[in-house]
């Protein structure tokens, strides 16, 4: 999907809709396109590219908000085989794509996306990570907690990585719980860092960073039963 063919269909998604200027609205992938609806139209978990007052999307969104929307929907377009006719290219793009995918439980995806910006960012450190993060959640495949893999990394797991012949336990966490209870073993990660990003949704025996291994997995909430950890 090209930059101007995504622009024509945010402008589509505008203009078909009924936007009342004093509530919320987000651009969102619902039902199979793209569609401009309000925030509490579902409590469904689907792919969000902006949020805004109706009154933003009625007026018209300035260079920035396009430039981000576009940017977004080309990069989901591309992960997700959509064509230029907004349509999912086949069955056997949508098998390839979810292959291909990171394993996310739906649980921890509903709380990640909390941590994305509707529009602007006020923490322009966190933007290159909030922009990582928001692509891992639009290309995983999301499943229950229940039927998550033993072998693969969710929030608030435990990993063993190593490289070369050093080794560090870390537990995977969500910003703000890197120092709660003061406990350094082990240590805790953010998911809005380099390594927390890496590893989150991969399984046993996979590589990233470089040569940094996840070796073992000593401690998954949903292999243990917990499904709301």
């Amino acid at each position: 999907m090209t930059d101007k063919r995504a622009q024509q269909l945010i402008a589509k998604a505008i203009a078909s809709s009924d936007i009342d200027r004093v509530k919320y609205y987000h651009m969102c992938w619902w039902e199979g396109r793209l569609r401009c609806l309000h925030v509490h139209h579902t409590k469904d978990i689907h792919p969000v590219f902006f949020a805004a007052p109706g009154d933003t999307f009625a007026n018209a969104l300035n260079e920035r908000q396009w430039q981000l929307l576009t940017d977004r929907i080309v990069a989901f377009a591309q992960n997700r085989r959509i064509g230029v006719d907004g349509r999912t290219q086949g069955r056997n793009g949508r098998m390839r794509a979810a292959r291909q995918g990171l394993k996310l439980t739906g649980f921890d995806a509903e709380r990640l996306r909390r941590l994305l910006p509707g529009g602007e960012s006020t923490r322009p450190s966190e933007d290159a990570y909030l922009e990582r993060l928001y692509r891992l959640l639009e290309t995983a495949d999301t499943v229950p907690p229940e039927e998550v893999p033993d072998n693969v990394v969710t929030m608030n797991s435990q990993v063993r990585l190593k490289k070369a012949r050093d080794e560090m336990r870390v537990a995977l966490v969500f910003p703000g719980d890197e120092d709660r209870d003061g406990d350094f073993e082990p240590m805790k990660v953010s998911v809005l860092t380099p390594i927390g990003l890496a590893i989150l949704g991969r399984r046993v025996g996979d590589s990233v960073e470089g040569r940094v291994r996840i070796q073992d997995l000593l401690y998954q909430p949903e292999a243990a039963g917990h499904f709301d950890r």
